[in-house]
């Protein structure tokens, strides 16, 4: 088989650009022959080389519901050479078992506090998500914390983009039992979640990965914004196989950064824990209604395979 080009437009910040280079080292899994270029990740030391010129129109692939395989089999089947991925593709079936990636991103790269087994580790995503940034992003309501620290036992240690603002005021005054850490840098804090027993993560893709290459005995995972099936049904970021995972229930919200929004984080709520049966059903529910949506861009990436090598 003639090289084929997988070429990556890096997009939003470390962890969306780290879960690109993912979705490429998976195909590179099916097609040893596959050049990845485009990434430009300093901190982990790697840069993908320039692309060759291309032999034809690049397939662009967008979005979240990009079906890695499928790309695959039109690699194989000769009806696709380069590509160009202008979306993230967060779905679980795109990815490999975490340890396929270990050597993309090693641990160990900063000296980091290890927390114990009687901490809770609770990840704090702060920082422009707190203004009208993306309603399927924001912060995470502190009942849900002082929830989880009551139920584990566990001593409570908020961590991360904690600064001068009115969230990690509320935080503070919500649980002032609390051990606060604030961030140590990007390599420092990935490590720091990495290395937890038990960890909390946020609506975050850097929490999110940190604790999914971890070897924490509980993830504790809101179901909320971008996490939510029911809310994002392009997106599946809850790994129901993975025993170390407990899924907690949220009505869908749409965060707008405005006064209603953050005096809903203050009310007091519970958030129930979810069988995986009930996670199974969201996910299900979730496939049925992005049925006809993937099956178009199915389509329309093997018209463009097709159109592209007439073109080359």
């Amino acid at each position: 088989m003639s090289a084929v080009t997988f070429r990556i437009e890096p997009t939003g910040n470390l962890g969306n650009q780290m879960m690109q280079l993912m979705l490429g080292h998976t195909l590179r899994s099916k097609i040893p022959e596959l050049e990845i270029v485009g990434h430009d990740m300093p901190l982990w030391g790697l840069k993908g080389g320039e692309a060759p010129a291309p032999r034809g129109k690049p397939v662009e692939l967008r979005g979240h519901l990009i079906d890695i395989h499928g790309v695959a089999s039109l690699v194989k089947a000769g009806l696709m050479r380069d590509m160009k991925l202008e979306g993230i593709g967060s779905r679980m079936a795109n990815y490999l078992p975490p340890s396929a990636y270990q050597s993309l991103f090693p641990a160990g790269q900063a000296e980091v506090e290890h927390h114990g087994a009687d901490e809770l580790l609770i990840s704090v995503r702060g920082a422009e998500i707190l203004g009208q940034c993306h309603p399927d992003y924001g912060p995470v309501p502190p009942a849900y914390y002082r929830q989880l620290a009551r139920e584990t036992g566990l001593r409570p240690v908020l961590f991360g983009q904690i600064e001068d603002d009115w969230y990690s005021r509320l935080l503070m005054e919500a649980m002032p039992d609390a051990r606060v850490v604030r961030s140590h840098g990007v390599l420092a804090d990935f490590e720091r979640l990495r290395s937890a027993r038990h960890v909390v993560t946020s609506v975050s893709s850097f929490a999110w990965l940190a604790t999914w290459f971890s070897n924490a005995e509980t993830i504790h995972v809101p179901v909320l914004g971008l996490l939510n099936p029911a809310q994002r049904p392009d997106v599946d970021l809850l790994p129901l196989d993975d025993p170390r995972y407990r899924f907690y229930r949220f009505p869908i919200r749409h965060w707008n950064g405005q006064q209603e929004d953050v005096d809903g984080l203050s009310r007091e709520a519970h958030y129930p824990l979810m069988s995986r049966d009930e996670v199974a059903a969201m996910l299900r529910q979730a496939d049925a209604a992005t049925r006809g949506q993937r099956l178009e861009l199915a389509a329309k990436t093997v018209v463009k395979g097709v159109l592209g090598r007439l073109r080359g």
